[in-house]
């Protein structure tokens, strides 16, 4: 798994222009980390020092060399996994495919590794503190746009099935009205496949004027998202790139809603598992007829 050039490439377009070469110089000659000095490597990239510790720090790294010691354990494992017969992930676009398995072969590798990538930039300590404000919630509001929103809505039926006060809408004027309306003991989700979104910026905007925790799952990047929530939860996908549309990026953020429900009902389970019977009763009696 290329996590650095996935961190790399979800962080792009926030990244300001001598950043963005910084970038385009590590994704073509990462090699060239290995073999020169800071100095050097701001002079064949055309940019500063400054920018090159800048850049390191913007996709999660302390510093330069932090960033290395992340390429050099990325390249061992991969020679590992090459070594074992690994699967080996051929990026293409829709029209690029020649045949139906390979197009199977493709989805397959490419949603195995959203899922992956997104497991490696989990964070324990900020998920911990995820589930213990959403067990503690008087009220959670959900929120997602798109492919975004099939998690959002994901989520909100996991949640509801364990009886807890949870609210998603598709309609951006009651989801304004809802998120005016928020506590400060609520707690608002953000699903977002692009920090730019504008029905969801719109509702982010409100929702920073009350006193309620928020809470986005996104990819990975300096925006007013990821750094004006409280909390954040990553997931990122390899088809960055891709003009076909996002695909993987959904198995990503299942990825997320799985372990947050299960982390939900785990912790609140003395309260909860009643209505997980109760459910079951009803689910089970109606295939039944």
């Amino acid at each position: 798994m290329n996590i650095v050039s996935e961190k790399i490439k979800s962080c792009y377009n926030s990244l300001p222009s001598s950043e963005k070469m910084v970038a385009d110089y590590v994704l073509e000659k990462k090699g060239d980390l290995f073999q020169y000095p800071i100095k050097e490597l701001a002079r064949l990239s055309g940019t500063t020092q400054a920018s090159w510790t800048r850049f390191a720090q913007a996709i999660g790294y302390n510093g330069l060399k932090d960033l290395k010691n992340a390429y050099y354990a990325e390249i061992n494992t991969s020679l590992m996994q090459a070594e074992k017969g690994g699967p080996r992930i051929s990026f293409k676009d829709v029209n690029e495919y020649t045949s139906i398995q390979s197009i199977a072969d493709n989805i397959c590798a490419t949603s195995v590794q959203a899922i992956q990538t997104t497991y490696r930039l989990f964070d324990a300590g900020t998920f911990n503190e995820v589930v213990t404000r959403l067990v503690a919630a008087r009220q959670i509001q959900i929120f997602g746009v798109g492919t975004a929103g099939i998690a959002a809505y994901d989520l909100y039926c996991k949640l509801r099935r364990i009886h807890y006060n949870v609210v998603f809408d598709q309609d951006q004027h009651m989801n304004m009205m809802t998120v005016s309306q928020a506590q400060e003991n609520d707690v608002i989700l953000f699903f977002s496949d692009n920090a730019n979104n504008k029905e969801i910026m719109q509702l982010f905007r409100i929702a920073k004027e009350t006193a309620a925790t928020l809470i986005a799952i996104t990819k990975l990047g300096n925006n007013p998202l990821t750094t004006g929530c409280d909390l954040v939860l990553f997931a990122t996908s390899p088809e960055i790139d891709k003009k076909s549309g996002i695909t993987s990026s959904r198995f990503a953020q299942l990825f997320l809603v799985d372990t947050i429900y299960t982390a939900v009902a785990n912790r609140d389970y003395d309260n909860i598992k009643e209505y997980l019977k109760y459910s079951y009763e009803v689910f089970n009696e109606t295939n039944k007829e």
